[in-house]
């Protein structure tokens, strides 16, 4: 197989991320096509039966949102390049490396809205729908129609609506499922004015300033923010407990950010792993950080987090090579 020449052994992952953290995989490439996605795909299969062992797939977008072990990835790590765009009547076809940046700027040029809350926010159309990306209360699947999915066991593509997705808060089943490799994406959105679709990238871009200078390195928001519903939150033993929650009674979330700052860990160091100054809910590299140093800081969060409200915190960022 021709695609099998774009395969390179032992790359470090730190430079493909925006943590600038991570050891080596122990396959990498830069697919340029969904077809060469799906044929290197195809190569794994082929090299597991050779091999008589199983070799992990890991398909990275923007590099945002994601921790790589120091130990790096045993597997293909595919870098993905895949970034045709199309533009229907009232529909945007993007492969899943395409910048999502790019199908906000195609939606607003278009006289198409849906997409305006994605202004600003970094990574791919596949990073987003796996991780069902959001923002200022919208999220990627409501203007998701359907996806082109690799399924690696049976060696097939399938389409999925988006009833087929699982999507929820910061999750997807493209997320918690490696074996499934989103190709293609469309997204169904609606005709409106351009002055109002500029007024709400506007209104948008100026929410998003208010993270964009955070300062040093970070995969973005490390934790999700505190669901209400979740089954282990007991909403009003909290509110009595603890008045500071009151401010997000009225919200369907708790801001991870504020527990962390209201507990004091703002700044909190550990090597070079740091909290933000300037948003708590944001772990920074701020010189030569390791994943290590990474996760212990973690780990003392959730823990002052678990040991005063009685709640545990949960990862927004995926953690590759951990395993």
């Amino acid at each position: 197989m021709l695609v099998s020449k774009k395969i390179q052994k032992n790359v470090l992952l730190a430079p493909h991320t925006t943590f600038g953290i991570g050891g080596p995989a122990e396959y990498f490439a830069e697919p340029e096509s969904t077809e060469e996605v799906r044929e290197l795909c195809l190569w794994v299969c082929e090299e597991e039966k050779r091999e008589g062992k199983k070799i992990p797939i890991f398909v990275l977008g923007g590099g945002s949102n994601v921790l790589v072990s120091d130990k790096g990835f045993n597997g293909l790590v595919l870098k993905n390049k895949a970034r045709n765009i199309k533009v229907g009547k009232n529909k945007i076809f993007a492969d899943s490396g395409a910048p999502l940046s790019k199908v906000v700027s195609l939606a607003v040029e278009n006289g198409l809205t849906g997409m305006e809350w994605a202004i600003g926010i970094p990574g791919t159309v596949g990073g987003a729908v796996c991780g069902n990306s959001g923002a200022c209360g919208k999220q990627t699947a409501d203007g998701f129609k359907y996806a082109k999915v690799l399924n690696l066991e049976k060696v097939r593509v399938k389409k999925f609506k988006k009833s087929d997705c699982d999507f929820c808060y910061r999750d997807s089943i493209f997320k918690r499922d490696r074996n499934l490799v989103v190709l293609e994406v469309a997204f169904e959105l609606k005709k409106e004015k351009e002055e109002k679709i500029k007024e709400r990238i506007k209104y948008h871009a100026k929410e998003r300033a208010l993270t964009a200078g955070i300062g040093g390195r970070s995969a973005g928001c490390f934790f999700k923010n505190v669901d209400w519903k979740r089954k282990d939150i007991n909403r009003k033993r909290l509110l009595q407990k603890f008045p500071e929650l009151k401010k997000f009674s009225d919200k369907p979330k708790i801001s991870v950010g504020f527990l962390i700052d209201f507990l004091g860990l703002k700044e909190k160091k550990i090597g070079d792993a740091a909290v933000s100054s300037s948003h708590a809910n944001f772990i920074l590299n701020s010189g030569r950080a390791t994943a290590d140093e990474i996760m212990m800081l973690v780990a003392l969060i959730k823990n002052e987090i678990y040991s005063h409200y009685g709640f545990g915190l949960e990862e927004e960022v995926q953690l590759i090579g951990f395993d």
